[in-house]
């Protein structure tokens, strides 16, 4: 029974500090993979992807805009 309650007592203290410093662990471990990223050659796999995935948004967000500019023009009606 003495067992059971502090293995209790453990678990619970451990949950608090996950609670804790769970969220600043998480934080400085992100920016830490990112300080690795960005030191990572400009060719690495990786990297590339990210680039291309930049670049396929802008081109979405250009898309986007230029079929906005089309819906809003009024339609012309040939005249015979």
């Amino acid at each position: 029974m003495k067992k059971t309650i502090i293995g209790a007592a453990v678990f619970v203290a451990a949950l608090a500090a996950l609670r804790r410093f769970g969220p600043a662990l998480g934080e400085r471990a992100m920016s830490k993979c990112q300080q690795m990223f960005e030191r990572m050659p400009e060719e690495f796999p990786p990297k590339r992807m990210m680039r291309s995935l930049e670049e396929i948004r802008e081109q979405n967000t250009r898309i986007l805009h230029h079929l906005e500019e089309v819906r809003e023009r009024p339609a012309v009606v040939g005249t015979d």
